[in-house]
């Protein structure tokens, strides 16, 4: 019998062989190991991304009970000149946000001139769209921003800030809209959580990650450090950098609402109110982003269907508009491939698995 006599606890006594047979139970136990997550393709999460965008799209016409030929018609008698000012404004809108882009580099120490974090950002709208599934747009940003420097870290703040500040305003757009608009009551709360949400995440605990992470997670902690000691810093101790940021933001959402205010006009919708704008663009937006999809397609066309016809727009001129937009975003993206080719801006294969690696 084997008993431990060394201090004045009771004594308990084991059988060495009982000992050993417990000591091999806990060895073998699998409390301690991780649970191991089912690995999905990238190819797998795109296909299902394109059959949601597919099945949004053809719910749409099935049930939406939209006369195609009256749509036709419609675009075809759009006023040119609302529809070229509205191209005019949202490739105007792509300057803004290199500008302000542009701001929160200079605050992680890499300097671009202004000319071309504007073709970067042209360039990842291309990506954005038309090659998703290899190197995104905010990938090919932070390669193009980083190289030469072998900073794609201080890159990665940059545009990771730069989505950040963009986002925001666009949540806090879409919940004052939700709760304000003459939709908002009326839709399903599964699309209004996430925006709810979303909103309450980035005004009311983002601003104080550094120092949740430092309580929760302890200062030794990997994530601890990269939001108190890496340059990514400087983003939560300039408050006038990310104010000027929220601002630009701001005046681009008013560019973007201005840009469907034009198309609005171009279709003859001149019922809108106009501050119904700054109501269903922001909603749109954010639903397309926050539901998974192939780019937005599908969910945006329904959602723009579903807020239009809210205030009295029949479904054949709510789907054109949707078209329409989709048409110039598309617009937008092919220019961005002109200046790929033009500017010489093309990303090697090996530089492509580079770029997938690193942001892994």
């Amino acid at each position: 019998m084997v008993s431990n006599r060394t201090s004045s606890a009771p004594v308990l006594d084991i059988e060495p062989d009982l000992a050993e047979r417990l000591e091999q139970q806990y060895q073998a136990s699998p409390a301690p190991r991780r649970f191991n997550i089912p690995h999905i393709s990238s190819r797998t999460k795109m296909r299902l991304k394109i059959g949601v965008s597919v099945v949004m799209i053809a719910s749409l016409f099935l049930f939406g009970k939209i006369d195609l030929s009256k749509s036709f018609e419609i675009a075809m008698h759009a006023n040119l000149w609302f529809l070229g000012g509205a191209v005019i404004m949202y490739f105007s809108s792509t300057l803004l946000n290199a500008y302000r882009w542009q701001l929160l580099a200079n605050a992680v120490g890499l300097r671009k001139p202004f000319f071309k974090l504007v073709q970067f950002c042209f360039v990842g709208l291309f990506f954005n769209l038309f090659l998703p599934s290899t190197v995104g747009g905010d990938f090919s940003r932070c390669y193009y921003l980083s190289k030469g420097t072998g900073r794609y870290g201080g890159a990665a703040y940059s545009v990771l800030a730069d989505r950040a500040v963009g986002i925001a305003v666009l949540f806090l757009f879409a919940s004052l809209g939700i709760l304000l608009g003459p939709g908002g009551s009326q839709m399903a709360w599964a699309l209004k959580a996430p925006i709810f949400l979303g909103t309450i995440g980035i005004f009311g605990v983002l601003p104080f990650m550094p120092k949740l992470t430092q309580k929760i997670l302890g200062p030794q902690n990997f994530i601890t450090k990269k939001f108190n000691d890496s340059s990514a810093k400087v983003y939560w101790q300039d408050k006038n950098l990310i104010g000027v940021s929220l601002a630009l933001s701001v005046l681009m959402q008013v560019v973007v609402v201005t840009v469907h205010i034009l198309m609005g006009y171009a279709l003859g919708l001149t019922t809108i109110p106009l501050w119904y704008y700054f109501v269903f663009y922001p909603s749109v937006a954010v639903l397309g982003f926050v539901t998974p999809s192939f780019n937005g397609i599908g969910i945006r066309e329904w959602a723009y269907t579903y807020f239009l016809t809210m205030v009295g727009i029949d479904n054949s001129h709510a789907l054109t508009y949707a078209i329409m937009w989709l048409g110039l975003t598309t617009l937008t993206s092919l220019f961005g491939g002109i200046v790929y080719v033009a500017g010489h801006l093309q990303i090697s294969k090996e530089e492509a698995e580079k770029l997938q690696s690193q942001a892994a």
